[in-house]
């Protein structure tokens, strides 16, 4: 079997309650209206993302659609994005997008983040 250098497997992913609670508590999100980045910062040195598509987005298949849609997008610009970050990508109901606006919402507003939570802790000191 080839290595795949890009692949995203569960140590990626935020999986636990807790894990997805500290990254709203920190309050750092960017809306684009169709979809919202949470951020918070990590220890893992590693970038980490979590899901959370409400059912307005539509039915079931609407939804695997859509989570699926985000995942490739973050497995194709991990390396963009700054690491050691827990993302948690929230979809609202819109029209289709192609993959290149998930690519693009998602490398900027994390960055964009990253750069807020440097502001954050920089106040805290």
């Amino acid at each position: 079997m080839k290595p795949r250098p890009h692949r995203a497997g569960a140590s990626f992913r935020l999986s636990s309650a807790v894990e997805f609670a500290s990254v709203f508590a920190r309050k750092a999100r960017r809306d684009l209206g169709w979809i919202i980045v949470h951020a918070a910062p990590n220890d893992l040195g590693r970038t980490r993302l979590g899901l959370s598509i409400g059912t307005r987005v539509g039915k079931a298949v609407r939804r695997v659609r859509v989570k699926r849609m985000i995942r490739e997008a973050f497995r194709l610009v991990r390396c963009e994005i700054p690491p050691g970050m827990d993302v948690v990508v929230s979809a609202r109901s819109h029209p289709d997008r192609p993959l290149a606006d998930y690519k693009h919402a998602i490398v900027e507003e994390s960055k964009r983040l990253a750069i807020q939570l440097k502001l954050k802790d920089a106040r805290r000191e």
